[in-house]
């Protein structure tokens, strides 16, 4: 089609371009490197890792060991996977870089615990002592409100396990010493390949690691939102790694609308989850840089001009 709208004597030119879809598998598997790159260096230059989660570096390398793992099983584009195992590299180089500027007052030892999950269930009515009936509506009706409570103890105790500010569990993520990390990455990324061999034909084992890892990498933005909430600011943070995430799920939505036609509903609601998240980050980034805009004009002093002096003649 294109190629009737050219001239022929022009056409010997195109063979001395690159091919298109060469250049466009190149361009996505180089994607981690000027987006987590530019990360990297903003911390280097700034000798600051403040404002930036770690929990980022964890989630993108479990989730991309385990679509690594996936490929044995189920075999995808090979421009995907260069882009998985730059992006591991990325990642470790960015954790590297992490710990190396983070404050030297870190201690996870002054965390606070996370707040004591047995108190607020027992401030919960109890569904024995309750008044009405059990074949009354007002019973149901009391059943579902207390339902919803509990619902809402369990997952405000999960946030608090993405939040920088409480202890987690062993301090998972949140240790001093730099040799943790990376013998949990080791050995979660051998365990797993180690259950790839020997689970290879399975195809539970097969949706099992694909929807783990999906999962994982849908929580990506969840431990920043919690981060940027309590700072109040976007001083440190890149928009690059915001745009290129909310790119990454356009793409991915994309796909799983309009470029297949055998996609589980679980992958849709993780992608759709994920760019709730990342929506949510673009609002904070919006607010808190307004806010941050306006701290600064409020610290620029202000200066009286002094009178002009007037000579009488």
């Amino acid at each position: 089609m294109i190629e009737s709208l050219i001239p022929k004597e022009y056409m010997s030119y195109f063979d001395v371009l690159p091919d298109v879809h060469k250049v466009a598998n190149v361009a996505i598997s180089m994607t981690p490197l000027y987006t987590y790159g530019t990360a990297c260096w903003g911390i280097y230059y700034r000798k600051l890792s403040v404002g930036f989660s770690i929990d980022i570096c964890a989630t993108m390398i479990m989730a991309s060991v385990l679509r690594i793992l996936y490929y044995f099983i189920a075999p995808y584009e090979v421009a995907l996977l260069r882009q998985l195992f730059i992006m591991v590299l990325m990642q470790c180089l960015l954790l590297k870089v992490l710990l190396k500027y983070r404050p030297a007052s870190y201690n996870p030892d002054t965390l606070s615990d996370p707040p004591d999950i047995s108190e607020k269930l027992a401030n919960l009515p109890k569904l024995s002592t309750s008044q009405y009936r059990y074949d009354t509506s007002q019973f149901y009706s009391f059943l579902l409100g207390l339902t919803g409570q509990y619902a809402a103890i369990f997952f405000s105790q999960t946030i608090c396990l993405f939040d920088v500010y409480y202890k987690r569990p062993a301090c998972f993520w949140q240790w001093i010493d730099e040799y943790r990390y990376w013998r949990f990455i080791a050995v979660f990324s051998t365990t797993f390949a180690v259950l790839t061999v020997m689970f290879r034909n399975s195809t539970f084992y097969a949706s099992f690691i694909g929807i783990f890892g999906l999962f994982i990498e849908a929580l990506l933005p969840l431990p920043q939102i919690l981060m940027l909430q309590r700072l109040r600011t976007v001083e440190n943070f890149k928009v690059i790694l915001l745009v290129s995430w909310l790119c990454g799920d356009c793409l991915k939505l994309s796909y799983l609308f309009f470029g297949t036609d055998d996609v589980s509903s679980i992958f849709i609601l993780a992608g759709l989850f994920q760019m709730a998240l990342d929506l949510v980050i673009l609002y904070q980034y919006f607010h808190f840089r307004a806010l941050d805009q306006q701290k600064a004009s409020a610290l620029i002093p202000m200066f009286e001009m002094p009178p002009v002096a007037t000579t009488h003649e």
